[in-house]
C-alpha cells in the first residue's frame, strides 16, 4: 500500500515541479510535456507483462525489482544534466514504477479473504488517492523552497525502507509450472500501445489529420490485430485473452476505460475553468478540489466495507448515478457561481469515485482463479492509468476546442442577426470605462476589449457545458454495463 501510494504522489509532485524544471532546462512546453508522457507510455508497456514477469521471477523479486528500478532513477532524475537526460531516467523510473499499482493490488487481494476483498481494494484505492494529495502539497513546497531536484529525492528513504519489508515480510514463493517468453506478443503490444499512446497525447497538438498522427493510428491498428493473431495462436500467451471471455471481467474493464475516461476529463476541466474562466489561483483551486481529494482518499475504506456487505451492483449503479448527477449540475455553469457550489459539487463527484472503483476491482478479481489475479490486476491498471486517462485528456481537449470555436461562431452569427446594433450595445460600455477615467483612444480600445473578454467568456462558458454534458452522457451509457455483472463467488 505504501508503495503504491509512493508511485502515485511521485507522478503528482513532478507535474507540480514542471514550471521550474522547464526554466532550468530551458524547455519549451512540447519538451516539457514529454517528462510526463514518458513516464505513463514506459509504464504501459510494461503492465500487460506484469503476469508472465511476476510467473518467470516470482512476485517478491519481481515487486523487489520493480521498487528497486522505481527508487534508484527516481534518486537519477534528481541528478539530471539535461532535459534528455530527465526524460531518459523518467522512462526508466516508468518501466520501475508501473508495475507496482497491480502487484499490490495483488497482494492485498490475495492477503484478505474473499469476503473482506472489498475492503482490501478500499484501503489500496486510499493509497493510491492519498498520493496525489500528498504529492501536491510536498511537491510545492520542496519545488519552492528547496527546488526541484528534492521532488524526485522524495522517494529515496521511503522507497528504501518499503524494499526492506517486503524483503523481510512477503514469502519468496514461485510458481512450480514456468512458461517461455512470448516475444511477438510483448514487441506487438508495446508497439500497439506505444503508437496510441503517443497519437493520443500528441494528436490535439500536432491536428488530428496530421500525417504523422494518422500513421501512427494506422501502425496501431496494424500491431493491434496482429497482437490478437499472436495471443490466440501462442500456447502461453503474454496475455490471457480467454481471461475477456469471462463476462463480468470484461465488464469491468470497459466500465473502468468510460469511468476513467470521464473521471479525468472532468477533473482536468475543472483546474482550467477555475483558473483561467473563474481566475482562480492556483492555491485557490488547490484549495477548492481538496474536499473532493479527501472525500475520495477517505471514501474508500468506508466503500470497502459497504462493498463486503451489499450487492456490488446496486452500489455501483448508485454511485454513478449521483456522479452523472454532479455532472450534469456542471452543465448550468456560470460566472457567477458562488465557490460553495463548486466545492460541494466537486466533493460530491470525487466522493462518488470511491463507490465505483472498490466494488468494481473486488467484483472482477473475484472472479478470477488466484493464479489469474495477477494478470487481471496488470490489465484493469492499464485500462485505467493507461487508456483511460490518455484517452479522457484526449476527448476533452479535442471537444472543448471545436465546441469553443462552434459557439464563437454562433454568437458572430446572432449579433449580425440581433435587433440590437453596436450603436446600441457600445454607449453603456463605453459609460462604465469612461466613469472609471479612460478617455479617448485609450477608453474606446477598452471598450471594444471588454465586449469582445465578454463574448469570449459566453462561448467558453458554453463549450466548457458542452463537456459536461458529453461527460454526463457517458457515465449514464455505462451504467447498463453494471448490469452484466455477475455477484462474487462466496
Amino acid at each position: 500500500m505504501v508503495s503504491g501510494f509512493l508511485v502515485s504522489m511521485s507522478q503528482t509532485a513532478v507535474q507540480v515541479a514542471l514550471p521550474q524544471i522547464m526554466t532550468v532546462f530551458g524547455l519549451n512546453l512540447e519538451q516539457a510535456q514529454w517528462i510526463v508522457t514518458a513516464y505513463v507510455i514506459a509504464g504501459a508497456v510494461l503492465v500487460p507483462a506484469v503476469g508472465w514477469l511476476g510467473n518467470w521471477l516470482g512476485n517478491r523479486t519481481f515487486y523487489l525489482l520493480g521498487l528497486s528500478v522505481f527508487v534508484t532513477h527516481s534518486a537519477l532524475c534528481a541528478v539530471s544534466w539535461s532535459g534528455s537526460s530527465l526524460i531518459t531516467f523518467r522512462v526508466l523510473q516508468g518501466l520501475g514504477g508501473s508495475p507496482i499499482p497491480p502487484m499490490t493490488m495483488m497482494f492485498m487481494s490475495n492477503v484478505f479473504p474473499p469476503e473482506q476483498r472489498g475492503m482490501a481494494m478500499g484501503l489500496f484505492g486510499m493509497g493510491q488517492t492519498a498520493g496525489p494529495i500528498v504529492g501536491t502539497v510536498i511537491g510545492g513546497y520542496l519545488t519552492e523552497y528547496l527546488g526541484w531536484r528534492m521532488v524526485f529525492f522524495l522517494n529515496f528513504v521511503p522507497g528504501v525502507i518499503c524494499i526492506v519489508l517486503v524483503f523481510l515480510i512477503l514469502p519468496n514463493v514461485r510458481e512450480e509450472v514456468q512458461y517461455g517468453l512470448d516475444l511477438a506478443g510483448l514487441l506487438t503490444m508495446g508497439i500497439f500501445l506505444v503508437s496510441l499512446l503517443v497519437a493520443l497525447s500528441q494528436g490535439q497538438r500536432e491536428g488530428w489529420d496530421a500525417p504523422v498522427i494518422q500513421r501512427l493510428f494506422v501502425v496501431a491498428g496494424v500491431a493491434f490485430v496482429t497482437f490478437i493473431a499472436c495471443e490466440l495462436l501462442t500456447e502461453h500467451p503474454l496475455v490471457d485473452l480467454r481471461l475477456y471471455t469471462n463476462m463480468t471481467f470484461s465488464a469491468v474493464s470497459v466500465v473502468i476505460l468510460m469511468f476513467f475516461m470521464v473521471f479525468t476529463a472532468s477533473t482536468f476541466m475543472q483546474v482550467i475553468l477555475m483558473q483561467r474562466l473563474l481566475d482562480y489561483t492556483p492555491l485557490q483551486t488547490g484549495l477548492v478540489l481538496l474536499p473532493g481529494s479527501l472525500a475520495l482518499s477517505l471514501g474508500f475504506p468506508l466503500a470497502g466495507r459497504v462493498a463486503d456487505r451489499f450487492d456490488h451492483r446496486v452500489i455501483m449503479l448508485c454511485a454513478l448515478s449521483v456522479f452523472a448527477l454532479a455532472s450534469y449540475l456542471f452543465t448550468f455553469l456560470s460566472l457567477e457561481w458562488p465557490v460553495s457550489w463548486i466545492v460541494w459539487l466537486v466533493a460530491l463527484r470525487f466522493g462518488c469515485g470511491s463507490f465505483v472503483y472498490t466494488p468494481m476491482t473486488a467484483t472482477a478479481l473475484a472472479h478470477l482463479s488466484p493464479e489469474k489475479v495477477r494478470m487481471g490486476s496488470g490489465l484493469i491498471n492499464l485500462m485505467q492509468n493507461g487508456l483511460g486517462n490518455t484517452l479522457g485528456l484526449a476527448m476533452v481537449t479535442t471537444m472543448l476546442q471545436r465546441r469553443l470555436a462552434y459557439h464563437s461562431s454562433m454568437l458572430d452569427q446572432q449579433q449580425v442577426f440581433s435587433a440590437l446594433s453596436w450603436g446600441e450595445i457600445l454607449p453603456p460600455v463605453r459609460e462604465l470605462v469612461q466613469q472609471a477615467g479612460a478617455l479617448g483612444q485609450l477608453g474606446e480600445t477598452q471598450v471594444q476589449m471588454l465586449v469582445q473578454n465578454h463574448l469570449e467568456q459566453q462561448a467558453t462558458i458554453a463549450a466548457y457545458q458542452d463537456c459536461f454534458m458529453l461527460v454526463t452522457l457517458l457515465c449514464l451509457a455505462s451504467m447498463p454495463i453494471v448490469l452484466l455483472l455477475r455477484k462474487p463467488r462466496p
